[in-house]
């Protein structure tokens, strides 16, 4: 057998020979002719978009994550505040209560009268005082309670900030 004849020398060094882009004509007619719709290019040009979208996937999910550790606080700051408004409102709700307990006794009662009525009105308006001054007293109270709950609360928080085991 004899061996494939040496492609001839290229006349200048700076541009192919007839032989060089002969081939390459006939390697492009080919690739038309395997490939007429340009799959090859096409498919290219959707891996490359398919890379872009992926790292745009990827710094979604570490923007998501991102959140969600910003966002842990935030929660646990809103159900603290369903709690306190939870007593709150029992707490309002109990004085609602007797103060509406004490305005219908004085809705029963007629205001013109003798000196025994004016006393009972004297009296109802000093109960009315009493349990004024009870709420009061409750209200402080449970601001002070509230206040040092916030306190305990604070401190085991920054106890357990990072650790994983502990859903604070």
């Amino acid at each position: 057998m004899t061996e494939p004849a040496a492609p001839p020398a290229s006349a200048g060094a700076s541009t192919p020979g007839m032989y060089r882009r002969t081939r390459r004509k006939l390697g492009r007619l080919r690739r038309k002719v395997a490939d007429p719709d340009d799959l090859r290019g096409r498919l290219a040009k959707q891996r490359k978009q398919l890379d872009q979208l992926d790292k745009q996937i990827a710094d979604l999910k570490a923007t998501v994550a991102t959140l969600g550790t910003r966002i842990r606080p935030i929660e646990l700051a809103s159900s603290h505040r369903e709690l306190e408004h939870g007593r709150a409102a029992i707490q309002v709700g109990r004085v609602e209560e007797r103060l509406g307990r004490i305005e219908e006794r004085l809705r029963g009662e007629s205001y013109t009268g003798d000196a025994s009525d004016h006393a009972e009105a004297r009296s109802l308006v000093a109960e009315v005082r009493r349990e004024h001054e009870q709420v009061r007293i409750r209200m402080q109270v449970i601001g002070q309670y509230e206040e040092r709950l916030r306190r305990l609360e604070d401190a085991v928080l920054k106890m357990y900030k990072g650790d994983v085991r502990h859903p604070f």
